[in-house]
């Protein structure tokens, strides 16, 4: 008899408390800053995560959430009060602030009652030669009720937002230092199950994780130290997780061979895929489905401009 066990990651777009903390670049999103980031639109993003979180992997709840753009733990108490008030009384979350000048940063939600935590810490990223900083890498070692060990890794790669040129060598050295932290684990154990779950602001078919991170695409041969992209299948067929002149699949889960190969493990790619039901959607004038965004130019009181992605695995 097998248990599932899920995984849900997703970039929240922005997720600010109200208040300007003098540290950061976060000014727009207070109620006086330009995005008139008030309490009631606050509570009112909270509220739609919830919602997500609850319909993602229904009938059941996810065990382990990745969220990224996450301002502080304020952001993630008023989640967790949030699940709480909705019956959702089984979760804790794992956060550290990070360096990144806009002051957002990765975190994990899970359940206390079929994840149990054995470790977790920030792996700070130093970009070199450059003056602006970027957040943690998240790392996380838990155990599931089955006593299966699992490593996970929660990444926000740099953004695009100077040019895919220009940012390139920035997702160059985050994959780098991704790829040095997994296969030192790797190197001790080749049979340890290792899950990467982020927004890598980079295609599978891109360089940073193709390449330098040296996540797989194909699934014909399985090897214990090399990584697998588990979302290539549904980039193929062109699905994507946010929209810039087409959709783009930003967002992926990659783990280890091993965890495609397990005897106690059942994991497949089949088994990961994105959430897009309609209210997720925006249709814009020529009824192209976008993200429906909190803010599109103006606040525009939708989700996120990503679309989260999930994993269901099954524990033997």
């Amino acid at each position: 008899m097998s248990t599932s066990f899920s995984f849900m990651f997703y970039n929240t777009e922005n997720f600010y408390d109200i208040v300007d903390d003098p540290l950061t670049l976060d000014d727009d999103f207070t109620p006086k800053g330009f995005r008139e980031w008030t309490a009631e639109r606050f509570n009112r993003k909270v509220m739609k995560l919830t919602k997500v979180i609850k319909d993602i992997v229904k009938p059941g709840m996810p065990d382990v959430i990745g969220l990224a753009e996450i301002e502080n733990k304020t952001v993630m108490m008023s989640i967790l009060d949030n699940l709480s008030e909705n019956g959702m009384k089984q979760y804790s979350f794992i956060h550290y602030d990070s360096p990144d000048e806009r002051g957002s940063d990765v975190a994990l939600i899970y359940n206390r009652e079929t994840f149990k935590i054995i470790n977790s810490a920030p792996i700070l990223v130093h970009l070199p030669g450059i003056e602006d900083r970027t957040r943690d890498i998240l790392y996380v070692k838990g155990e599931t009720n089955n006593k299966e060990v699992i490593h996970l890794f929660i990444t926000h790669f740099p953004s695009r937002v100077e040019g895919t040129e220009r940012s390139e060598r920035r997702r160059y050295f985050v994959a780098s230092e991704l790829r040095h932290e997994v296969y030192k684990i790797l190197s001790e154990n080749p049979e340890q199950n290792i899950l990467i779950m982020g927004d890598f602001n980079d295609t599978p078919d891109d360089n940073s994780i193709d390449e330098v991170l040296g996540a797989k695409k194909k699934f014909n041969k399985i090897e214990p130290l090399k990584l697998y992209n588990l979302l290539y299948p549904r980039y193929q067929k062109g699905i994507g997780t946010t929209y810039h002149k087409g959709w783009l699949l930003f967002d992926q889960f990659i783990v280890s061979g091993h965890m495609l190969k397990s005897n106690t493990i059942d994991c497949l790619p089949e088994y990961a895929d994105v959430f897009n039901p309609k209210y997720l959607l925006h249709y814009d004038s020529n009824n192209q489905p976008k993200p429906n965004r909190t803010y599109s130019g103006k606040y525009t009181g939708g989700y996120s401009d990503h679309l989260p992605i999930f994993l269901r695995i099954y524990l033997r």
